[in-house]
């Protein structure tokens, strides 16, 4: 009795054991899959049309036409916020860096969206915009209740009050404006500037709006713009693959190392990361372009 029982509990453990195997690859092939489809979910191969940085909870964001990211961790993992529903695209988010959580995002069809808790929730910010054919959208660098908009084919709005309602102010400049932002940049007759990426070349204005005139003598579309915020004068634009940086507040501009690819979207962090959105990828720069690292996106 004693032989069988012995025999009858290795034979035990040895299923048990067979079973726990068993079990533990099926969890690790849950965790695979898992892993595959969240990555899958939150990856993109879609030109990203915008960046931005939420100072205050070290968040991460980017978008493609469709879809918004953040990512807590420079970019190693991306997490998707939900957006409502709607047939619109992305072309522009900002966040305000006076107000913890606060969010813009905007584009046609989509017009503009503010979250104040990081993405969780959203509110349309249409009245006062006769369309929303939103082209551009940019928080002003030091305001925190002052966001400006460009609506294809009517100009520049402006609100004061968190977008809930918004004023007309500029026709803009003579070519039409891709991307823009709001520098605190000294010397403005009123708080700041605007700079914007336009069909041919760099625009900027002070923001009384006291007339546009050419940045420099760049040419032909201009497909992203940023400034250091620690050195309001360091301006980025890209023209497709080339990147440049003018230091003097757009009056002269010099040729930068480039990632590669044809870049979509920049942005400058306040401790001075450079990023670029290029194909579909997202790089980072720690020393003005000198060097540059894929993030994993």
């Amino acid at each position: 009795m004693r032989y069988n029982d012995s025999f009858h509990s290795c034979a035990l453990s040895r299923r048990l054991l067979r079973a726990k195997q068993s079990i533990i690859a099926l969890l690790a092939g849950v965790v695979l899959l898992l892993g595959a489809n969240i990555r899958a979910a939150t990856a993109t191969n879609s030109p990203i049309v915008a960046l931005g940085f939420d100072a205050t909870n070290h968040l991460l964001l980017k978008a493609d036409a469709k879809a918004l990211y953040r990512s807590a961790d420079g970019g190693r993992y991306w997490a998707r916020i939900a957006l409502p529903r709607g047939d619109g695209r992305i072309a522009a988010i900002s966040t305000s860096a006076r107000k913890a959580g606060r969010l813009y995002v905007g584009g046609p069809g989509l017009g503009i969206l503010r979250s104040d808790d990081g993405g969780r929730h959203w509110r349309s910010l249409d009245k006062g915009l006769p369309t929303r054919n939103v082209v551009a959208l940019a928080a002003h660098a030091d305001e925190a209740r002052t966001v400006y908009a460009y609506v294809a084919g009517q100009g520049i709005f402006r609100s004061q009050d968190d977008g809930l309602h918004w004023r007309l102010m500029d026709r803009g400049p003579r070519e039409p404006i891709l991307r823009f932002v709001h520098s605190n940049m000294p010397g403005s007759m009123q708080t700041g500037w605007l700079f914007a990426a336009t069909s041919n070349g760099v625009a900027r204005s002070m923001d009384c709006f006291c007339g546009w005139r050419r940045a420099g003598t760049l040419t032909g579309e201009v497909t992203a713009i940023a400034y250091d915020p620690r050195q309001p004068k360091d301006v980025y634009a890209a023209t497709g693959k080339t990147l440049l940086l003018s230091t003097n507040g757009g009056e002269q501009w010099t040729s930068l190392n480039s990632p590669g690819p044809a870049i979509t979207a920049l942005l400058v962090t306040p401790d001075g990361t450079l990023y670029a959105g290029a194909d579909g990828l997202l790089f980072r720069s720690d020393d003005r372009a000198k060097t540059w690292e894929r993030v994993h996106d």
